[in-house]
C-alpha cells in the first residue's frame, strides 16, 4: 500500500477539520446568541470573527462557477440569516443545477480554496515560507512561530494571523448542500484506481501519482486541521471552566 500511509492520513485531517470545525461554529453561534435573540455586540463579534471564511468560502464557489460556465442567479458572499427550515446561512451563492461531476466540483471548490487562503496568509505575516506552511514540521513550526519570538516581537502580524487562521479554517467546513456531491466523486476516484490496478495498466506510476497527491493534500491540510482542533479543545476546555 504505497499510498496508504498519505492518504489515510488526508482523510483523517478532513475529517479533525469538519468534526472540530463544525463543533466551533456550534459554539460561537450559541456564545454569540446569533441562534436566538442574544444582543447587538455578541452579533458584530460573532460576524467580525467569521467574515473572512465566509466570504472567501462562498467566492470559491463563484469562482467555480465562473470557470465551469455555470449561470449564477445570485450572489451573496455574507449575508446571516436563516432558511425557511430554520438552518442558520451565512452566505450564498444561488446556480443553475449542475449534473456530476460539475455540480460537486462547485460544491467542493471552498475545501481547496479556503485552506489555500490559511496557507498563504500564514506564509506572508509569519516568518515560515509557503515550502514550509504546505510541507509542515513541528520543528520549523516550533522555531518559525514560538522560539522565534514572532508572537511577543510582532504582537500585530501575530494577531492578524491568529485571526485570518481561525476564520478560513472555519471557511473551509463544507455545509450539508456542498457535500451533496462528496459520495459519488469518492465513489468514482475509487473506482477509477481500482478499475486501473484491476486491468494492470501503469500499476507503479499510478500509485506513485496518487501518492504524491495524497502527500500534497495532507501537507495542505494539516495546518487547519489543527487550526479547527486548537479551537475545539480550547472552547471546550473554557466551558469546562465556565461550568465549574
Amino acid at each position: 500500500m504505497i499510498a496508504g500511509s498519505p492518504t489515510l492520513l488526508f482523510a483523517v485531517e478532513l475529517t479533525i477539520l469538519y468534526a472540530a470545525g463544525s463543533y466551533v461554529m456550534g459554539r460561537l453561534i450559541r456564545i454569540s446568541g446569533f441562534a436566538g435573540s442574544g444582543n447587538v455586540f455578541g452579533h458584530l463579534a460573532f460576524y467580525l470573527l467569521v467574515f473572512p471564511g465566509v466570504v472567501l468560502h462562498e467566492g470559491a464557489h463563484y469562482l467555480a462557477c465562473l470557470l465551469t460556465r455555470t449561470r449564477v442567479a445570485r450572489f451573496a458572499p455574507f449575508s446571516p440569516g436563516r432558511t425557511s427550515d430554520g438552518r442558520i446561512v451565512l452566505g450564498y451563492v444561488r446556480h443553475e443545477r449542475r449534473p456530476f461531476p460539475i455540480g460537486a466540483i462547485i460544491g467542493l471548490a471552498p475545501i481547496l480554496l479556503n485552506p489555500l487562503g490559511l496557507l498563504l496568509v500564514t506564509a506572508l505575516l509569519t516568518p515560515l515560507t509557503f515550502r514550509e506552511v504546505a510541507n509542515p514540521s513541528f520543528g520549523a513550526w516550533v522555531n518559525g512561530i514560538f522560539a522565534g519570538g514572532f508572537l511577543a516581537d510582532t504582537p500585530l502580524p501575530a494577531a492578524v494571523w491568529a485571526y485570518l487562521s481561525l476564520s478560513f479554517a472555519l471557511g473551509s467546513v463544507p455545509s450539508r448542500e456542498d457535500l451533496a456531491g462528496l459520495p459519488l466523486m469518492l465513489v468514482v476516484f475509487g473506482g477509477g484506481i481500482l478499475l486501473v490496478g484491476l486491468l494492470g495498466i501503469g500499476t507503479g506510476s499510478v500509485h506513485s501519482s496518487i501518492y504524491d497527491l495524497s502527500a500534497l493534500a495532507a501537507g495542505l491540510y494539516a495546518l487547519p486541521a489543527t487550526v479547527a482542533a486548537v479551537a475545539a479543545l480550547t472552547l471546550a476546555l473554557a466551558g469546562r471552566a465556565v461550568r465549574r
